[in-house]
């Protein structure tokens, strides 16, 4: 009986030391996107702001990561540089949603990439009012932001082998 005890103590420590080996979710702890009006004398920007980090690595901070476009040239599969931090460097691109209703405001996904020394890792997230709030004025500009409740955001990482 003592034995069984043992090996059954001795089991429990090795699932645990497991789960504590198992990677973490990078995290988004903010993200915003804007679109203007498009009236003519006002900005022809959209932008969408995001800070992700990753909560496996203290050396690397979390980063801001900002992208913008304009309606007549869509920020699908373009690469944005992230601000430059200590222990790796971000990137990230925005990708067409696969709903019917893509919009780079409020319906679309996002690719990260997180370079360190030698090692390349990659994770995606979908972002739609499942996990987005704002609002569009009578004006015309529209603006929504990750949920309270959704915040940290995760995303699900792999690492490319080279």
């Amino acid at each position: 009986m003592y034995l069984y005890s043992i090996i059954v103590s001795l089991l429990g420590l090795t699932h645990l030391a497991d789960a504590a080996r198992r990677p973490k979710p990078w995290e988004i702890t903010r993200l915003t996107t804007f679109s203007p009006t498009g009236r003519p004398g006002d900005s022809p920007w959209s932008v969408i702001n995001i800070t992700i980090s990753d909560p496996n690595d203290s050396t690397v901070s979390p980063t801001i990561c900002v992208g913008k476009w304009t309606w007549e040239e869509l920020p699908y599969g373009k690469v944005n540089a992230c601000s430059e931090v200590p222990g790796g460097q971000w990137a990230f691109s925005m990708l067409e949603s696969d709903s019917e209703n893509p919009s780079p405001t409020v319906n679309f996904r996002l690719r990260f990439e997180l370079r360190k020394t030698d090692r390349r890792y990659m994770g995606t997230a979908k972002f739609d009012w499942d996990n987005l709030s704002g609002l569009c004025s009578a004006s015309g500009f529209c603006s929504f932001g990750l949920k309270e409740e959704k915040t940290p955001f995760p995303v699900s990482w792999y690492r490319v082998h080279n």
